[in-house]
């Protein structure tokens, strides 16, 4: 036995059936436990992956999400996406292989400082010392991953920890002087260490129950009496308001209750449908600009919300967060609600009428049809190859009830953002507020890996393409069949709309015609290019068939360029 079996088993007591990595001799006994107790366990071609796989599971469903990589270089490939997770207040713990406790700082293989590295980017970060450690510490990871303001845990694993106590005796002695007086001291030393490394003592460690964050009741009152009396009332959405997967239900039924002009971002995407006439894409600037009432759940005042100055300076606004640095980032909020905003809207709902504002819903409505009149006009305009509105607005026309959406890219991103409706719920992923592109691969893997009947789209920009790749080679072997479309117009479009028009040069920003799709099709997959509107539609209906097939498939669209979206920022 080893103490792989005991990490696994921690695993199968928590719902926890999947993890994502990618093999390494540091982690071999916990990837054998996990096999043993029948935990999937998903190889992917490139460590980065396995985080942002984790980070989808947690958003997605009400298990967490788990990374487990090997030592160094392992743990190094997954900070971007550490940082990506910290930002979007993602829970998933990410468990690291380490250097053997008797040999650190002696030039033992892949043996850095990785708790010194990783600490600033996390919520927590443990290096285990002794088996019965073990289970306390990924305990308390969990409970500190899912409370208050949700993010990732490290917990680092070394080597010697893991393997059977027979065989890291034997690996010891070999390595020993075979007499003299050093040679007994540094076998008694070596022979206390890993007695009680592998003592079966009870831990010290003490458990760190979860913790909620409760909305004090005066605060909810003098939020709704202010939403009731509001004449211009607006409401922002962020990615907490999905975390509670729980009273997300009532949430929503709570929201509709009120009709007040909403906005959505990230994980909020797909809350709403067309039947919901309060439910807005399109003018936020002007919603803004004119409100009187902004009720921001789980959403900070940073850069895409103009660090606050977007909002009308004369506008009450009431901050709703878990985050007590965010609900009162760059603007003093008018009332400042410290909780779970899916649970404050439930009860501000509980207590009030909707606010009298149906004038204010009409003429944002006028302005959300007339915007929705511009893009249709504009998907019909011929420019080069393929019309990247219309492709999005066609993507649209095909998605089933219960797919999702996976955003990985900047420009033609941007405007699948626009375009492309969430058909409910849970039904959009994008990186967050930290712009990361590659998060389409472990995104999906993590999306398709927890709902397997579900189609999984990744809307990819080509430059973000190429950093994920690679994981169609993981698509293939575990039998995930997702969609990836990629709108190729051989740039860096995001950035070089502005540095040409800026800077007079496109240096940096330029690509060419790649054929991602015979990448697709090399690992095993299907693919297809199409440069012509007139294929697209049929092309991507054979896309859904190969799907359902079993086909991880990629479409690979060379698009032209268009003006829809001049004057968007990248910075």
């Amino acid at each position: 036995m080893h103490a792989g079996f005991t990490v696994s088993s921690f695993f199968k007591n928590n719902n926890i059936n999947t993890v994502f990595t990618l093999c390494g001799g540091h982690i071999s006994p916990i990837l054998v436990g996990c096999e043993s107790e029948g935990i999937d366990i998903i190889e992917v071609r490139d460590e980065v992956s396995t985080v942002f796989a984790a980070d989808a599971t947690s958003r997605l469903t009400n298990s967490i999400g788990v990374a487990i990589v090997t030592a160094g270089p392992g743990v190094t490939n997954t900070i971007t996406a550490i940082k990506n997770a910290q930002l979007a207040q993602s829970p998933l713990i990410l468990i690291g292989g380490a250097a053997a406790t008797l040999l650190r700082g002696k030039g033992s293989l892949q043996d850095i400082d990785q708790m010194a590295l990783i600490k600033p980017h996390v919520k927590s970060a443990v290096s285990v010392g002794k088996t019965r450690d073990i289970i306390p510490c990924l305990t308390n990871a969990l409970n500190t991953a899912i409370s208050g303001v949700p993010g990732p845990v490290f917990v680092e694993l070394p080597i010697d920890l893991l393997y059977p106590e027979k065989s890291i005796r034997e690996q010891h002695a070999s390595q020993l002087p075979s007499n003299g007086i050093v040679g007994k001291l540094m076998a008694w030393y070596v022979d206390r260490h890993l007695t009680n490394m592998f003592s079966n003592k009870k831990s010290s460690i003490k458990i760190r129950k979860k913790k909620s964050i409760l909305a004090s009741q005066k605060d909810i009152d003098n939020a709704a009496l202010a939403i009731v009396n509001a004449k211009k009332p607006v409401v922002l959405l962020g990615n907490q308001v999905t975390q509670n997967k729980e009273a997300l239900p009532q949430f929503l039924k709570n929201l509709s209750k009120l009709s007040i002009p909403t906005y959505t971002s990230g994980m909020s995407r797909g809350c709403f449908n067309e039947n919901d006439v309060f439910f807005m894409r399109h003018n936020r600037k002007h919603a803004l600009k004119n409100a009187d009432v902004v009720i921001t759940a789980g959403v900070p005042l940073d850069f895409r919300l103009g660090y606050g100055y977007s909002i009308n300076s004369n506008a009450k606004i009431i901050a709703i967060n878990k985050s007590t640095k965010d609900m009162k980032q760059n603007r003093k909020p008018f009332i400042s609600i410290h909780g779970d905003p899916t649970r404050a809207i439930c009860e501000i709902g509980k207590i009030i009428n909707p606010p009298k504002c149906e004038e204010w819903t009409k003429e944002l409505n006028l302005l959300e049809q007339k915007r929705d009149n511009e893009i249709i006009k504009q998907s019909e305009i011929k420019t080069d190859f393929v019309n990247p509105i219309k492709l999005c607005t066609t993507i649209n026309d095909l998605l089933d009830d219960n797919s999702i959406i996976i955003a990985d890219g900047g420009d033609f991103v941007g405007t699948a953002a626009y375009t492309v409706r969430p058909k409910g719920p849970l039904g959009w992923l994008d990186p967050g507020p930290f712009g990361t592109l590659g998060v389409g691969g472990g995104f999906a893997l993590g999306a398709k890996s927890a709902y397997k009947s579900k189609e999984v789209w990744i809307i990819y920009g080509d430059g973000a393409c190429a950093f994920s790749l690679a994981e169609f080679d993981t698509y293939v072997r575990h039998k995930l069949p997702v969609i990836a479309i990629v709108g190729n117009d051989a740039s860096w479009q995001q950035i070089a709309r502005e540095q040409v028009d800026m800077l007079g040069s496109s240096i940096g920003t330029n690509l060419v015609n790649t054929a991602y799709h015979q990448v697709a099709i090399g690992y095993g997959g299907k693919g297809y290019a199409v440069d012509d509107s007139s294929e697209l539609k049929s092309v991507l209906i054979q896309a859904k068939e190969d799907a359902k097939n079993g086909f991880p498939v990629l479409v690979n669209v060379r698009i032209g360029k268009t003006d829809f979206r001049k004057g968007s920022i990248s910075v």
